[in-house]
């Protein structure tokens, strides 16, 4: 196939993918796969004429009926998928933005994965090889892996100024040095929590229009926000926004492997994306579908009547509970929380990264006492590109084993600057 073809759609989501990608993936996403076509005309074949027997399927049945599970679509089940466009739809008032239908997104909008780091690996596939990546500078160090893999060159961006102002000058310098053509956008962050305002989404979008960038939006922890209204970066720039959603860290089933992509470009998300994804893992996890679309149907069922999402909202208030007490503790332990801000309590995410108290500066080796001392665990900086810091899942922690974090800290603390 010519890469000088034109793509069968004008979006700059579809655009630049093309112009990237390797040309087994143009083949890939352009010819409908054959299997799933005869399969689809099987099973309504056999829904037709009771007597019809299907010699098309690759999947053993009627052996144990009662446990058998078998493949779904390779898009995901049309009923999560629809469920997960109301839910996007709601949640962000989507509904008649420019650039989005009148009433907001549909199941052909949405492709779902067996979770988010199959996604984000499918996505840069796409518009990684051969190109510059840019992502913050505090970030979830698989990205740097994913982007590798997928035959590009991760570039680290500093988004914020010493001040905690979004640095468009700085973000805008380095994209231009290094020719960047997609910009990983996680807010609220891994691990820091920062968030970013709609002002300040927006002058990141103009941004990405003037430089014509591809925004691939890290979306998992996007309810939880806990100072403000959530918002995602779809309705700011629907034509080259594709968003990362999924069921692991608001829905609390990371074991389900369930995510969501989210598009306005119906090639891009009903057509492209489910042959790729078919050529990943075939279909995406059933069982981890119908666990989510039972919590994501409710939560839309409430929101549609004007109530607000049981399962998103009673989560996000457990987890501010568990955030305030741990910026508490760590505070009192000697710790400077780190982010846009500085010793700013986090305004949103899971997790809380703090830089070690005075006269320390060893993470990994802190972290390693901890465990050896048997008082506790967290993610050492190191893992972040920032020494000298730790990150503490605060989700992971009930509230009372944050309280019992106030002397296991100081414990720690003292035994270390005792043997260093």
């Amino acid at each position: 196939m010519d890469r000088s073809e034109p793509p069968p759609s004008t979006s700059p989501i579809v655009e630049a993918a093309w112009k990237t990608m390797p040309r087994a993936m143009q083949e890939t996403v352009t010819r409908a796969p054959l299997i799933p076509e005869i399969a689809a005309r099987a099973k309504a074949a056999a829904a037709a004429h009771p007597g019809f027997i299907r010699g098309d399927q690759g999947q053993v049945v009627d052996v144990l009926p009662e446990r058998e599970v078998y493949y779904g679509p390779s898009s995901g089940l049309p009923e999560l998928r629809s469920q997960v466009a109301r839910l996007w739809t709601s949640l962000y008032s989507l509904g008649g933005l420019e650039g989005l239908p009148d009433g907001g997104l549909a199941a052909e909008h949405v492709a779902i994965a067996s979770g988010a780091t199959e996604g984000l690996a499918i996505l840069l596939r796409l518009f990684a090889p051969g190109r510059c990546v840019g992502m913050q500078r505090l970030h979830w160090g698989n990205y740097r892996s994913i982007v590798k893999h997928a035959g590009g060159e991760p570039v680290v961006i500093r988004f914020f100024d010493e001040a905690g102002r979004l640095d468009l000058e700085g973000i805008a310098a380095e994209i231009e040095t290094h020719a960047i053509s997609t910009l990983i956008v996680n807010f609220p962050a891994n691990p820091t929590g920062d968030c970013l305002s709609d002002l300040e989404l927006q002058a990141l979008v103009a941004l990405a229009r003037d430089h014509d960038l591809i925004l691939i939006a890290d979306e998992v922890y996007n309810w939880m926000r806990y100072e403000d209204t959530p918002r995602t970066l779809l309705g700011f720039a629907p034509e080259r926004t594709i968003v990362v959603g999924a069921a692991s860290k608001e829905y609390l089933i990371p074991g389900a492997r369930t995510s969501w992509i989210l598009s306005a470009d119906e090639v891009f998300s009903n057509q492209w994306l489910p042959r790729l994804i078919r050529t990943t893992s075939s279909s995406p996890n059933v069982l981890g579908q119908n666990l989510a679309l039972e919590m994501v149907g409710a939560d839309v069922q409430d929101l549609e009547a004007g109530r607000p999402p049981r399962y998103l909202s009673s989560i996000r208030d457990e987890l501010r509970r568990r955030r305030d007490l741990m910026a508490e503790v760590v505070r009192e332990s000697g710790f400077t929380i780190v982010g846009r801000v500085a010793n700013q309590t986090p305004p949103g995410g899971i997790s809380l990264f703090a830089r070690l108290p005075e006269g320390l500066d060893d993470d990994v080796e802190f972290n390693n006492r901890a465990i050896e001392l048997g008082r506790f665990s967290a993610i050492p900086g190191t893992a972040f590109g920032a020494p000298g810091h730790i990150r503490f899942g605060y989700a992971g922690m009930t509230l009372e084993s944050i309280h019992r974090m106030r002397t296991a800290l100081s414990e720690v603390v003292e035994e270390v600057r005792r043997t260093t």
